[in-house]
Parts: C-alpha cells; sequence; structure tokens
C-alpha cells in the first residue's frame, strides 16, 4: 500500500491505493526498509535513509513529540531538538511520520519545513494510508429493529471513544450491512459507553440517528413514543422534527470534541474553542477526563444556542426509508453526513412547489446560443418524470438516494461507494487524463494545460478527437483516472462521427471518474457509472456551449487542485450558474488528484477596506480529509488553528500578504461573481474596483 522510492529530490511517498504520492525533499538517498515498530503511532510501512537536511514543501502545520510520543514540544518558528524526535506532518495526502535523531534544527520556511543536522545523519520516514475499509459485515432482519441493531455495531469501527475521535483518522469505516433471517454480529463489538438512543420503530427514524449513533457510540433502541438520548443515567429530549435535532446534536457533540481534544495529544489554540469561550462556561480540562457516557452528558447541557454557529456541515443525505437503502447506511455514516428521510416517492407525488420548479427548469433560455445537444423542449414531458426536486440544505453536500434524478443533489448508489472500498493498487502512481472532444467548435474547453499542475505528482494525457463510436468504446474500456467528455449527448447516446454511441450498452469501463460535459447527459453518465464508473459530473438539462466551456474550463481546474465533486460543484454554483444545470452520479467524494494545502480551499473577496481586500477563507473536506481535520491558513501570521469545513476566518489582505502568500499559489477566488486564480490574478485588479 506505501512504497518508498528514490527520484531526483528526495524520497516520494506513494499510496498506490489512493493513488497520491509526496517528495520529501532530501537530495539523493538511498532509501532501505526501516521497522515500523519505534514509532509511537501505528505506520504501514517505513523507510530509513541519510541525509544533512531535508525539506518538507507544502507543510504548514505539524507537531513535534520526543522519543515516547507522549509529550509535545512548542513549536514557534524554530526549533533546536536533540536525541530521537518525531515530526508529525498534518497536511500531506498520507499521514507522514520522521523519526529524526538530534541535534537538528527544525524550522518553517517559505510554505513548508526544513530539518537541518549538524552532520549527516539518519532518518526514518513513515507513512500510513488514509484508505479504510469495514471490518465485517453485519446481517439483519428486514425490520426497523433488527436495522437498529446493525446500525448500533456502526461504533466497533471507532479506533477511540475519547474526544480525538473527532480526528478523522481515528474513525474507522462502520461495517456493511447485509440482510438475512436471522442478527449476526460477525464476531463485531461496539465500546461500552452506557449511552443509548430511543425513537420510534421506523426506518426513517433509524436512519437518522445512525451517524449519531455511530460517533457517540451507543445503542440505537426502537418503540420510543419520543425521541431521546439516555447518558450517564440522564434522558436528554430529541426536540422537534428528528432529522433536525439529530444533525444538530451531532454537530453540538463533534464541536465540544474538537475543543476539548486541546487538552489532549495536541494543545492548539483552537479558534472555536475561544470563541466559545466568549460565549458560556466552559469545562474543556474537565471533560477530557470523563468517561464517555458522562462527557456526553455534559456536552448536552451546553446551550445549544452558544455552538449552533461555530461549526459549518459539509453534508446532508436524504435516504428514502425503505428497507432496501439500509445498504447504503455504511457509506453514508463514513461520510458523517446528516441523514433525512424523505416521505417515498410513490407516497408523496411532487413535492409543495415542485410543479413550479420543474416548469421553470425545463424552460428554454432566450440566450443559450449554441447547444450541446438537438434536443428541444418536446423532450422535457418525458423527463419531468424522473427529475426529483429535494428540499434545500445548509451544507453544501447534498445526496439523494431514492428514485429519480435530483435537482441541485447528487445520485450515489450502493455498487459506487463499494468500488472506494474496493479499490486495488494501482500499477504505478501516474494520474490519468483523457480529453475526448467530438466537436472541433468546442476544443477550447479541453486544453491540456488545465492538468498536472503540481510538479510532485505525475500525470499522462490522453487527448482524442472526432471518435467513431468503435473508437469511443475503446477509449472507454481503457483505464483511466479521469475522463473529460466535450460534445453532443442525444437521445441515442453520445454523439461520434460516425452515430452515436449510447453508454448504456457497455458491458464494463475503465474510466474511474469523469465529467459528461453535453446537453442533458445525466442519463448517459449513470449508465457509465453502472459499467463500473466510481461518479462523475453531469447535466440535467440542455447548456449553452459558453456556459458549458466556461464550467468544464473551471471544473478542471478545481478537480486538479484536489476538490472532490461536492466541493468543485458548490465552487460553481457561486459563480452565478444554476445549481440545477450540473450534478453528480455516483459518489460525489471522488478526488482525481491532491491538494496541496491538506484540505483544499476557496477565497471570497466580500469587499474593499480601503487598499485591502476582505475575504471570506473556506475550506472543503474530502475523503482524504475528512471533516474534523485542523487548517492553519497561511495568510494568518498567528498560530491559531481552525476546525476544516466551510468559512473557517475573515482576513483583510494587504497587497504585501497577498504576494507572499497567495501570488504563486493556484488558489480558487471568487471575484464579483466569477472565478479567478490567484497564481493569475494581480492585487490591484481585485481593490480597484468601479
Amino acid at each position: 500500500m506505501i512504497e518508498f522510492d528514490a527520484v531526483d529530490r528526495g524520497l516520494r511517498v506513494v499510496d498506490t491505493v489512493e493513488e497520491v504520492e509526496y517528495v520529501v525533499e532530501a537530495g539523493p538517498v538511498d532509501p532501505r526498509p526501516a521497522p515500523t515498530a519505534p514509532f509511537p503511532v501505528p505506520v504501514d510501512d517505513a523507510a530509513r535513509i541519510r541525509t544533512g537536511r531535508l525539506y518538507l514543501p507544502t507543510v504548514v502545520d505539524y507537531h513535534l513529540r520526543e522519543e515516547d510520543g507522549a509529550r509535545q514540544l512548542v513549536v514557534d518558528g524554530e526549533q533546536s531538538v536533540t536525541g530521537t524526535t518525531f515530526l508529525e506532518a498534518t497536511n500531506t495526502p498520507m499521514k507522514l511520520y520522521l523519526r529524526v535523531d538530534g541535534p537538528a534544527t527544525i524550522a518553517e520556511g517559505d510554505h513548508g519545513i526544513r530539518v537541518s543536522f549538524e552532520t549527516e545523519s539518519t532518518v526514518v520516514v513513515g507513512a500510513r494510508s488514509l484508505h479504510q475499509r469495514p471490518a465485517g459485515t453485519v446481517t439483519v432482519p428486514r425490520t426497523p429493529a433488527g436495522v437498529a441493531r446493525g446500525v448500533s455495531l456502526f461504533s466497533s469501527a471507532l479506533k477511540t471513544t475519547s474526544p480525538e475521535r473527532s480526528f478523522p483518522t481515528l474513525r474507522g469505516h462502520p461495517p456493511l450491512i447485509e440482510f438475512g433471517d436471522t442478527f449476526d454480529a460477525d464476531g463485531l463489538e461496539r465500546p461500552e459507553t452506557g449511552i443509548e438512543i430511543h425513537v420510534p420503530d421506523e426506518y426513517s427514524s433509524v436512519f437518522t440517528v445512525a451517524p449519531l449513533s455511530y460517533y457517540l457510540g451507543a445503542t440505537v433502541r426502537t418503540g420510543a413514543e419520543t425521541p431521546r438520548i439516555v447518558a450517564d443515567g440522564e434522558s436528554f429530549p430529541l426536540p422537534g422534527e428528528l432529522p433536525a435535532a439529530a444533525a444538530d446534536t451531532l454537530r453540538h457533540c463533534f464541536l465540544l470534541d474538537c475543543i476539548t481534544r486541546t487538552e489532549g495529544l495536541y494543545p492548539v489554540d483552537l479558534h472555536e474553542r475561544e470563541m466559545l469561550a466568549e460565549r458560556t462556561s466552559i469545562a474543556p480540562e474537565r471533560w477530557y477526563e470523563m468517561p464517555v457516557d458522562q462527557r456526553t452528558a455534559a456536552y448536552l447541557s451546553v446551550p445549544r444556542s452558544a455552538t449552533d454557529d461555530l461549526l459549518e456541515w459539509h453534508l446532508t443525505a436524504d435516504v428514502e426509508p425503505t428497507v432496501r437503502n439500509a445498504e447504503i447506511l455504511p457509506f453514508v455514516v463514513d461520510d458523517l453526513a446528516m441523514v433525512r428521510s424523505p416521505t417515498p416517492l410513490s407516497d408523496r407525488g411532487n413535492a409543495p412547489g415542485e410543479p413550479d420548479e420543474l416548469e421553470e427548469f425545463f424552460r428554454t433560455d432566450d440566450d443559450r446560443g449554441l447547444l450541446r445537444s438537438t434536443r428541444t423542449t418536446q423532450n422535457a414531458e418525458a423527463v419531468d418524470d424522473s427529475v426529483r426536486s429535494p428540499i434545500d440544505t445548509e451544507t453544501y453536500g447534498h445526496v439523494w438516494i431514492g428514485e429519480g434524478f435530483p435537482m441541485g443533489a447528487s445520485k450515489p448508489t450502493v455498487d459506487a461507494y463499494r468500488r472506494r472500498l474496493d479499490r486495488q493498487p494501482a500499477d504505478d502512481s501516474t494520474t490519468t487524463v483523457t480529453l475526448v472532444c467530438n466537436d472541433e467548435e468546442m476544443l477550447e474547453e479541453v486544453d491540456e494545460e488545465l492538468y498536472g499542475f503540481l510538479d510532485m505528482l505525475r500525470f499522462e494525457i490522453r487527448s482524442h478527437h472526432d471518435l467513431t463510436t468503435a473508437e469511443l468504446r475503446e477509449v472507454l474500456r481503457a483505464e483511466t483516472s479521469f475522463l473529460h467528455y466535450v460534445g453532443h449527448v442525444e437521445d441515442e447516446g453520445v454523439q461520434c462521427a460516425d452515430g452515436h454511441l449510447d453508454l448504456r450498452t457497455l458491458s464494463g469501463t475503465g474510466v474511474e471518474a469523469f465529467l459528461l460535459n453535453g446537453c442533458t447527459s445525466y442519463e448517459q453518465g449513470q449508465a457509465l457509472v453502472d459499467a463500473g464508473a466510481f461518479g462523475g459530473v453531469v447535466t440535467l438539462t440542455s447548456v449553452s456551449n459558453t456556459k458549458a466551456t466556461e464550467t468544464g474550463r473551471h471544473l478542471a481546474r478545481l478537480l486538479d487542485i484536489g476538490f472532490d465533486f461536492h466541493g468543485a460543484l458548490d465552487v460553481i454554483r457561486r459563480m452565478r450558474i444554476s445549481r440545477q444545470n450540473y450534478v453528480v452520479v455516483g459518489d460525489g467524494r471522488v478526488t482525481i488528484s491532491q491538494s496541496e494545502t491538506g484540505t483544499p480551499l476557496l477565497l471570497e473577496l466580500e469587499e474593499v477596506v480601503g487598499e485591502r481586500a476582505r475575504v471570506t477563507y473556506r475550506t472543503y473536506p474530502t475523503s482524504r480529509y475528512q471533516v474534523g481535520a485542523m487548517t492553519h491558513p497561511y495568510v494568518e501570521e498567528t498560530g491559531t488553528q481552525y476546525v476544516s469545513v466551510g468559512d473557517v476566518a475573515e482576513y483583510l489582505l494587504s497587497a504585501e500578504m497577498y504576494e507572499e502568500g497567495l501570488a504563486d499559489q493556484r488558489t480558487p477566488i471568487v471575484v464579483d461573481g466569477e472565478l479567478r486564480w490567484t497564481n493569475s490574478l494581480r492585487f490591484e485588479s481585485i481593490t480597484d474596483r468601479p
């Protein structure tokens, strides 16, 4: 899973399953295998090198510990260490640890960390993949009570019930669910927390509390008239609508864990702790030492009004409350989504207001110009039957698990989620991007320079034009990390030089992820997922060539710097592009590249104040950097850390701060509704507003 090899710049560390890599710059080295036992934390593999200096490019946050791994050293710009010291990097694409034998000096450089030795010394580099698999499969009867027993075992995947469970690497993947006549726990055991969640005997309630049960380590019991949590002998009601109450409780307890863990192995200055302390009385030092049930009861006694705006959430999942959808719960819970269970479509018909939305949705624009389809509005009635209008959500990520294709949300499948688990080590770590343009008037979109920006990654770009149906079928059969298709999509399929290729006829595909940038491409995209792809971006409507070209180029750049599909589409929707136009089929948390900053980020210009620009700093968790990770914005000079999700802070940027921290970075920034990039944008063009 983890491989080490020498490159010109130093030691290359490769996670062959996640297909990501990182280079420890150390000059010419000769890596040798090393034991993993000396590390105070689990690592998958380790290598030993000899060097007089090394540099970790892009690492802006790190932790230093003494040899026993327990005591953390103070990090303050430059640190001299003696003896054995462990350095833990926080924003590399795999968990990366260095075992350094001093004397050595560790100092912050330009967007990286330098380690210098007095003489050539031995450094052991250890790494752990972020890829996780479930430990087993729970068999449950097809009843709400049976599913509740299975959900109660999800917390068997937690690697700790301490507040550190809020770190993504300490939350394992819940076991899978399958159906049978009798219950079988497959030898799995949940932690003995003493916490229970009581809900009515119905699928919707069990589904809704599944993420909360997993995170708290709680047993779910059905048959209650009033939903409630029981912890440390106290009963805490879940008032109002259960989905909102469960989501608020999860976010509340999760935030308080993030705050309390600063009393443990990671005593950082956390922004959210400072903010909460100004609003209400808190006792993290006391909470940290409590058993989990007492700590949970203490958390539930903290006023919700003090925490409700301190932490945004990343994902909402609408799961139709039918028994078959229980199989998808482990994946939704692994993403730590907030779950809602809308009424099955067969029972509700169109949601209130939906006819007006659909009428607007399929209305033909007068200014579309050249469309990427020859479809006309006469097809709208047929499409109406399959397009749904889910209730809006405050999270930027939104999945729909049920019948039809959702406006403004993604549509995953159990099979697409399972492909996360079945992902096999690649023959090499090269990211392959296949560009296909079957219309010469659209060539502007497929620019090879859009991909392969990061020097530390190996990219192979394959370009194809005017393919026949047979040639496109061969291209789709070949293994590729990402397919970017540009051209017309019709009812008959994807347009080719000699006709149309209906992707529903494919028996398989080597495509992992894709963008089908043609009109109303969702059915063809779903066919590509059914054939074996993880997921991709498609359109629900006809799109003009101008809008599609702009959107396609921006999506390519965002995916290239590590955004997943959910995050990339949220950025696109901030550009005055309708959230109805582009959606995801399959797994929306797919990434095709890695982020140089750890968690992908977006800047958004709010206003100009004199000669400074007020910007919002927004982060987007991914499957590699899930909710609970911390970030330290490199435009900020203090050591304050933030929980890395959503709008974490606002800054007044000066020209000097921009030049030093952003001008040489490929960071997306929204200015007046347009998506720009800091490495190609002068600061004066931001502040000199008309």
